[in-house]
């Protein structure tokens, strides 16, 4: 074996630990929002047009998009669901709009300072998270705007490593859309 592979295998395989560090040893929860069993669908009983807006996420997607997208195609009692952007004159539309909130200044430079010590020195955040904005449309007219605030509690250390497993005692952004869209249709069941 040459040096030059043996040195390019020590950097390949010293990339991959860091990486796997990075990622075990952060905690991640949303505020208000513990752990729970996924939904159940509810039974397709309106034959009604029902067409979604779905958003592009605006930093990295963890889920909460595919979590919208399954849950009006799987889980409504609509028998007719579509992606779309056009209100229909018979039916109804929901567009989803996702704002990302940042971490707070102070918690960003922390965090980068972590991230670029290999998470040596600890960082955390409890101000990031997204505001959702769900707006109805019923027979082509607006009937409401529906707002939700998600918080996400974050911290990164490497001496999270030994306790990385909580976060599959956490909900995962994917549950929690999915919850939060059961919610836009509780608070909106007037106009369902």
């Amino acid at each position: 074996m040459t040096i030059a592979k043996t040195k390019s295998n020590i950097v390949f395989i010293t990339g991959v630990v860091l990486s796997i560090l990075l990622v075990s040893n952060c905690i991640i929860s949303y505020k208000d929002y513990p752990k729970i069993l996924p939904l159940p669908s509810e039974e397709k009983t309106l034959d009604t047009n029902f067409v979604y807006v779905l958003p592009t996420f605006p930093q990295l997607n963890l889920g909460g998009r595919e979590a919208l997208k399954n849950y009006f195609e799987n889980k409504t009692r609509f028998k007719k669901t579509q992606e779309g952007v056009d209100v229909p004159k018979v039916g109804y539309l929901v567009n989803v709009k996702v704002n990302y909130r940042s971490p707070t200044p102070v918690a960003t430079a922390f965090l980068g300072v972590s991230t670029l010590t290999a998470t040596l020195l600890p960082a955390w955040s409890t101000q990031d998270g997204y505001d959702v904005q769900y707006i109805l449309y019923k027979d082509g007219n607006k009937v409401g705007t529906y707002d939700y605030h998600i918080f996400r509690n974050y911290a990164q250390w490497l001496l999270f490593v030994p306790i990385s497993w909580y976060n599959f005692e956490t909900a995962t952004e994917k549950e929690v859309f999915e919850r939060m869209t059961f919610k836009f249709f509780e608070d909106a069941k007037e106009h369902f």
